[in-house]
């Protein structure tokens, strides 16, 4: 079964305050692995605020990301794509970000594939 009549698999990662709502029906038969910030009733909280918000020497005045998001980020940044899985950075970004509980839904039967194969466009150079 093809998701959306391109994907075979996909993964989608959702910041927001309470995002474990948007997936409590997700069935694995949809070939759909999302992780979110927090569960359907917690908030999730922002990084990067005050005093560390200063971009190109200019004070911004506001948060300029989310735990969850910076720490997902990141991860993806600190690891090879090729070698850490889905659920290496699932385990990670779910340590790391602690104001928070992030939650996975979905298709699990394919979290031991390769970060690369879902984020990015890998052209070879790490």
């Amino acid at each position: 079964m093809e998701v959306f009549g391109l994907y075979g698999e996909m993964t989608m990662y959702i910041e927001a305050c309470e995002s474990g709502s948007m997936f409590p029906n997700l069935r694995s038969d949809q070939h759909v692995y999302a992780v979110t910030a927090s569960n359907a009733e917690l908030s999730s909280w922002a990084a990067y605020c005050s005093p560390d918000d200063t971009v190109n020497g200019v004070h911004i005045g506001s948060c300029l990301g989310d735990l969850f998001s910076v720490n997902w980020m990141e991860d993806t940044e600190a690891n090879n794509p090729l070698v850490e899985t889905l659920n290496d950075q699932y385990n990670n970004v779910q340590r790391l970000t602690t104001a928070s509980p992030v939650c996975k839904f979905g298709d699990f039967s394919f979290v031991n594939e390769p970060v690369a194969d879902f984020e990015g466009n890998y052209d070879g150079a790490f």
